[in-house]
């Protein structure tokens, strides 16, 4: 199974329509419901998501979309470890270096993000949603059990 971890720009963009963005985060998402990859994510995505749909209508609601989210993601925790790695990391946003230390730690095999350069020190590959939505379908007409992205792909 391809495993990606999915930023919280990428949900934001789906969820409260964020055009231009919102075509291929929503596409990106529903290949994940459909089973093309597991989507990943960290309770902090999942916390700021929710802090941001609470801004955008009421409590009740953006705990409905939160919850709808964590049947569809996989959501993995933020740990004392990730926290550790990212402060001792090149990342200058300390937030993006959780981030990306929760995918490794968690066996994903890239991110997907709108903020692609922030994960510039990224040890896994980094594509915007269109880009791993190009690379899903190219892999799909290729080997299945291979690896979503080449190693050498990495986020600038």
């Amino acid at each position: 199974m391809r495993r990606v971890f999915i930023d919280s720009d990428v949900i934001l963009d789906c969820v409260l329509n964020r055009v231009p963005f919102s075509a291929e985060s929503s596409a990106l998402l529903s290949a994940c419901e459909l089973g093309h990859l597991e989507g990943i994510t960290s309770t902090l995505v999942l916390a700021n998501c929710y802090y941001v749909f609470c801004r955008q209508a009421d409590a009740s609601s953006a705990r409905d979309v939160v919850g709808r989210l964590r049947t569809l993601l996989t959501v993995c925790p933020v740990g004392d470890r990730e926290f550790g790695e990212a402060l001792a990391s090149d990342f200058a946003d300390v937030e993006d270096g959780i981030q990306h230390f929760v995918a490794v730690n968690n066996g994903g095999e890239a991110i997907a993000t709108r903020n692609v350069r922030d994960y510039g020190s990224s040890a896994i590959p980094v594509c915007d949603p269109a880009q791993v939505l190009a690379l899903l379908a190219n892999a799909e007409h290729g080997d299945p059990a291979g690896p979503l992205l080449p190693p050498a792909t990495t986020g600038q």
